[in-house]
């Protein structure tokens, strides 16, 4: 009798390689539209399958540009977007938030695509170099702790694709596999996912990428793409090999909850409250501290979320916060 299941196997690897020559033949602007329009509607988030998600990351991956080596493990926080609401810049936020508390920190990120103020738009308000020379990177991450890398920069092959993604106009894999694109690989990190299954698929790729230490993969509220202060929050840790999965409510937590613009301009007046601590009550404010909160836990700083938060709201009532972001700009233009 044939044997079954190596015929499956070789099948399987054939349409593996396949997708694999497909997705590079995209990345180059080698397909018509005809076929990559075809080719994006197998990779839709409801349907695609974990294969195709692992091997699209793979190819992508292949297109990074080379950065410098760094001496030292760097922790990433960074959000898929996709929720279709507008909403404040927290991961970025965070990402000072960590610094200041010792936690070595490269964000990868982008400009908006769903929404109205991506990472690098109120960055570039801060007046942050959108395109920070590579080389540069290591002096700036020793002397501040925190660095931010632009995503088009470290992949110039993305830009033949968003075109074609535009005027698929529905949502791919695309949308979902950007923090796992970060070209030096992070052992440890938060990460936001608005899509219930590519959360699934994010924890399950982090569990068997090797140079995974632990990561918390969250989906709050309303499939936003962060722990949110409202509502229940669906979390996966992540360790070697292991995915604990839980919900997490938060207690009687007092905040102030408002209808805001959320555009980039906004979102740097709300940066600066948050951050010089005249804002302590808001929503944004507490999912500042809680996302901080629960990086500090995967930076392996705190045991739980409570200390972790409580660690961060310190960091802001103290001024560390506001110094390290006057430390960060003093270096970035130097």
């Amino acid at each position: 009798m044939p044997d079954r299941r190596a015929g499956w196997s070789q099948q399987k690897k054939m349409m593996d390689e396949t997708l694999a020559n497909h997705l590079a033949a995209l990345l180059a602007g080698r397909l018509s539209e005809a076929e990559t329009d075809a080719l994006l509607a197998s990779l839709t988030p409801d349907t695609a399958t974990f294969e195709q998600f692992t091997t699209l990351i793979a190819a992508v991956r292949a297109t990074a540009c080379p950065l410098p080596e760094l001496a030292e493990p760097v922790f990433d926080c960074c959000g898929t977007g996709g929720s279709g609401r507008p909403h404040f810049n927290v991961s970025t936020t965070v990402a000072f938030v960590l610094a200041a508390g010792g936690v070595r920190v490269v964000k990868f990120g982008n400009r908006a695509a769903t929404s109205t103020s991506g990472s690098f738009d109120l960055l570039e308000q801060l007046g942050v170099p959108v395109e920070y020379p590579p080389e540069r990177l290591p002096r700036l991450l020793d002397a501040t702790n925190l660095a931010f890398l632009y995503a088009p920069q470290c992949y110039p092959a993305l830009k033949a694709v968003a075109a074609a993604r535009r005027r698929f106009g529905r949502p791919t894999l695309f949308n979902y596999i950007g923090p796992l694109l970060h070209p030096l690989h992070p052992g440890r990190r938060v990460m936001g996912v608005s899509h219930p299954r590519m959360q699934a698929f994010i924890a399950q790729w982090l569990a068997t990428d090797p140079r995974t230490h632990r990561a918390v993969v969250v989906r709050g509220h309303e499939n936003r793409d962060e722990l949110t202060p409202v509502g229940t929050s669906v979390l996966y840790e992540v360790t070697p090999r292991r995915i604990d999965k839980r919900s997490w409510t938060p207690l009687d937590l007092p905040c102030d909850v408002e209808a805001q613009p959320y555009t980039p301009e906004a979102n740097l007046r709300q940066f600066q409250d948050i951050v010089t601590g005249r804002d302590t009550v808001s929503a944004d404010y507490h999912s500042v501290r809680l996302n901080a909160g629960l990086g500090f836990v995967a930076a392996g700083r705190t045991e739980t979320l409570a200390d972790g938060a409580a660690c961060a709201a310190e960091l802001l009532a103290s001024g560390e916060v506001q110094r390290q972001v006057e430390t960060f700009l003093a270096h970035v233009h130097r």
